[in-house]
């Protein structure tokens, strides 16, 4: 099979990728609390152990990448995240949904900085903005297709949507693996990578380059707050709506139709507010990245806290929409200016330390919450998840009073 171009072939596998997650995720969480029957510690539980694994293995998954090849991270991280979808979705019992997420969890550590450092290398850090922005939003347009896929899969079966999304990502690794190319890179000569030295060092200068950039050091470190509340959106907005709010029927169809179409309404928004951030943002400028995160970040905790104390359906669900656009536009935004500043030979490996912050985050925070919300309440949960996220708002503003370019940071 040729090999295709970069940029475009990055927003096809970001479409197929929002296809395969979008079916998996629509309906997951009602697999696992009506078939499985997780309470909310459990489903914090499962997400845990997810971050644990990330935790162990994002470093040195980081390291492989920038010493062996991104392409090769990237299809194995592929492979593995599709392996877990089809263990979760085949037995359902919460040990099957434990061992699942260790094994979803390493295939997400070699993903995380590989696919971003391996897409900059091939297109350049000038181009890889606008890049990441296309690609959230081809991810959104799959994610689109794939809740429709999922809620139809799970009328049928609830665990059917977590083994057809997991085919389609070990479908994606065997087409990546013969489609990516792989020019922007050098990996190291065979004789200067046979030990751990060289990982070691490849490590330390990471550590080096976050260290000499006080900005980069801020921006590595918010995802640790990111990761401590976002188990509880993440985990317990589904027994929420199943519990609390209780889904009224949507005319003849099973109540899970709501789930597909809040997806529906939340990607469609996205795609929208991507858009807005791409064509307004000047990602070349620190100070308009930070205050565009600084509005982002405020306005979804305030629509987190309103979802938690929501009594209303509609409210509910109008809190629910919005959350999920504001989550999103941050991320690929976050992600291309942590690049600006990150040289080639260590990106995926400083990248990984991002992932890493966020797993630790998940691994303290998210139990944490998780006990919250067993012990007092799921309102309780969403509340102080938002209160948890108060400091990443305070930190951006801060981001937002620095001027400084890549070259000069420190």
């Amino acid at each position: 099979m040729k090999r295709l171009p970069a940029y475009p072939l990055s927003i096809g596998m970001s479409a197929v990728d929002g296809l395969a997650v979008s079916t998996v995720i629509t309906t997951s969480l009602v697999y696992q609390v009506e078939t499985v029957g997780l309470n909310p510690l459990q489903l914090i539980l499962v997400g845990t152990v997810l971050e644990a694994t990330v935790f162990l293995f994002e470093i040195p998954t980081g390291v492989v990448a920038d010493v062996y090849s991104r392409r090769l991270s990237v299809v194995i991280g592929l492979a593995l995240t599709g392996a877990g979808f089809l263990l979760a979705g085949s037995v359902p019992l919460f040990g099957a949904l434990i061992a699942a997420s260790v094994v979803g969890g390493l295939g997400a550590t070699f993903l995380s900085g590989a696919r971003t450092a391996w897409l900059a290398d091939e297109i350049g850090a000038e181009r890889l903005p606008q890049a990441l922005m296309r690609g959230s939003q081809a991810s959104l347009l799959g994610g689109l297709a794939g809740a429709a896929l999922s809620v139809a899969l799970a009328s049928v079966d609830r665990s059917w949507p977590l083994v057809a999304g997991g085919a389609l990502f070990l479908g994606l690794a065997l087409f990546a693996a013969l489609a990516m190319t792989e020019r922007g890179f050098r990996p190291l000569p065979a004789h200067e990578r046979e030990t751990f030295r060289t990982m070691g060092r490849t490590l330390l200068r990471a550590l080096g380059v976050i260290r000499r950039r006080r900005v980069l050091i801020l921006i590595v470190m918010a995802p640790f707050l990111f990761g401590a509340s976002s188990e509880v959106p993440d985990r317990l907005t589904t027994p929420f709506l199943l519990q609390t709010i209780t889904l009224p029927h949507l005319g003849p169809l099973d109540p899970v139709a709501w789930f597909g179409l809040s997806s529906y309404v939340t990607m469609a928004l996205g795609f929208v507010l991507l858009e807005v951030v791409r064509r307004t943002v000047n990602t070349s400028s620190d100070r308009a990245v930070a205050g565009t995160l600084v509005v982002l970040q405020g306005l979804y905790v305030a629509s987190l806290v309103a979802f938690g104390l929501a009594t209303e359906f509609a409210f509910a669900m109008a809190m629910l929409w919005a959350r999920g656009p504001l989550r999103r536009a941050s991320g690929p935004l976050l992600s291309a200016w942590q690049n600006r500043f990150v040289p080639s030979r260590v990106r995926a490996t400083v990248l990984s330390f991002g992932g890493q912050m966020d797993a630790v985050g998940q691994m303290i925070g998210g139990p944490l919450l998780g006990a919250v919300a067993l012990g007092w309440s799921l309102r309780a949960g969403f509340v102080a998840a938002a209160v948890v996220l108060l400091p990443v708002v305070i930190a951006f503003a801060v981001l937002a009073g620095v001027r400084r370019s890549p070259a000069g940071a420190g």
